[in-house]
């Protein structure tokens, strides 16, 4: 939610938020808002993670995930989101599990820890 309400802000500050929508249902697929038709480039940021980690499944990739959702271009790859996985062999094809993702988006590993 805070990567959303980042972006959503940026982009109205700047008068944006009419032009760049972002995505519309929140199901964990690969987006990007720099695919899409539009006569302006999109308001395009780079993630500083600073000192921190970027391991696997952090919650900084949560954030990234809400931001590019919200409509700003911020260039990444998918290799650090929960629920990539690493081809089994050199050469062979990875894969990405959006509805991974987006279990961790909605905290159903939290819920479910809770019971």
């Amino acid at each position: 939610a805070t990567g959303l309400l980042v972006a959503r802000r940026v982009l109205k500050k700047f008068g944006l938020d009419e032009k760049f929508k972002g995505k519309e249902e929140l199901d964990g697929e690969e987006y990007h808002v720099e695919d899409e038709e539009n006569e302006q480039r999109p308001f395009k940021c780079i993630l500083d993670v600073g000192i921190r980690r970027t391991c696997v499944g952090h919650r900084m990739w949560g954030a990234l995930k809400g931001a590019v959702d919200g409509g700003l271009h911020v260039p990444h790859k998918t290799k650090n989101f929960p629920g990539f996985k690493a081809a089994d062999e050199k050469g062979g094809e990875s894969e990405y599990d959006a509805e991974a993702h987006k279990e961790k988006i909605f905290g159903n590993h939290v819920k479910e820890y809770m019971e």
